[in-house]
């Protein structure tokens, strides 16, 4: 019988867990600190874990399978991975819709003011009123970028259809198998001309080597001053300083953050999300990496994870592999 170490202390995941996998597996329970999930799982063939170190990997001589909850895999040690011969990498989509519409969330929120027309009045100061600074940005008849159609990207597009938008869906190679839900499908390498004349650019590509600080200096600068960037992606596919001062000089209208650059140490800890003060900026929504939380996506995100796990143990090819050469 195959182990499953699982590194959480959550009495619902472990739940859900035991019901599908039990008389399938054993399964481990483990903190998520490297020296908790080597001392109760180094002989496991399975994690299921968004964070896993190189080190675990490399001490765990039996694992073949690691399991992410989420979709990103950024936190999973890939020289290590692509070290051994029989190690695969899943991710889960489950919360590709919940995300989309959060993100359009962000970008509405944005666009017509909504945070600092409901702080001001909240103090029954109406100069966010009519004819009062900061018109609300029109969404109908402008053009959006969408930089990464896979799974969320593709989701976003569905959803954003319905505001008479150009949407242009941008791909590492140019093309898409949602290129029917676009007006365009451009590659990543002939942005440039495409980032001038958006509105609107939403990030919801995984990060790797190659897409890390890709919203830099130089991009921004391509950016118009009336457009609005929205980051529900990996907060280091954007140089934050870069993005704090173009919001700070006016250099393009806001942004609408779910990805940082700093967290705290524990779940609901405290930490300021940036080096740089966001906080201090009215043209900026920001939010707590909360896009996927929903009143049902974490059953689901556990359900299909070990589901997806109970196919790997039967000898099934899993959902979801991970080409870890790429990142995605």
């Amino acid at each position: 019988m195959m182990k499953v170490l699982v590194p959480y202390d959550d009495e619902e995941l472990l739940e859900i867990m035991h019901e599908i996998l039990d008389g399938h597996a054993e399964i481990i329970q483990s903190s998520r600190d490297i020296d908790s999930m080597l001392e109760a799982g180094s002989d496991v063939e399975i994690v299921t874990s968004g964070r896993v170190h190189g080190e675990f990997i490399r001490k765990s001589p039996h694992l073949r399978l690691i399991h992410s909850f989420g979709a990103g895999v950024n936190n999973i040690d890939a020289s290590a991975v692509l070290e051994q011969d029989d190690l695969i990498v899943c991710n889960c989509h489950v919360n590709a819709v919940e995300v989309a519409e959060y993100a359009i969330m962000l970008l509405l929120s944005v666009a017509k003011n909504i945070i600092i027309n409901d702080r001001t009045l909240r103090r029954g100061d109406w100069t966010y009123g009519w004819a009062g600074p900061r018109p609300n940005i029109e969404i109908r008849n402008k053009v959006c970028l969408i930089i990464g159609l896979g799974n969320i990207g593709s989701e976003i597009a569905k959803r954003l259809s319905c505001f008479n938008l150009t949407l242009i869906g941008v791909t590492h190679s140019g093309n898409s198998s949602h290129d029917h839900l676009v007006n365009q499908v451009v590659s990543i390498n002939d942005l440039s001309p495409h980032l001038e004349e958006a509105d609107f650019v939403i990030l919801s590509l995984p990060l790797t080597k190659e897409t890390r600080n890709l919203v830099d200096t130089d991009f921004i600068s391509k950016m118009k001053s009336s457009s609005i960037l929205i980051n529900i992606s990996r907060g280091g596919i954007v140089d934050e300083s870069a993005l704090y001062k173009a919001l700070d000089s006016g250099a393009i209208f806001g942004a609408g953050i779910d990805v940082w650059w700093e967290y705290p140490s524990k779940r609901g800890g405290t930490a300021y999300p940036s080096n740089t003060p966001f906080h201090e900026l009215d043209s900026v929504v920001m939010s707590p990496h909360r896009a996927a939380y929903s009143e049902n996506i974490q059953e689901d995100q556990i359900r299909f994870v070990a589901e997806n796990v109970l196919r790997f143990i039967k000898g099934e090819s899993p959902h979801n592999i991970v080409d870890m050469t790429k990142g995605y």
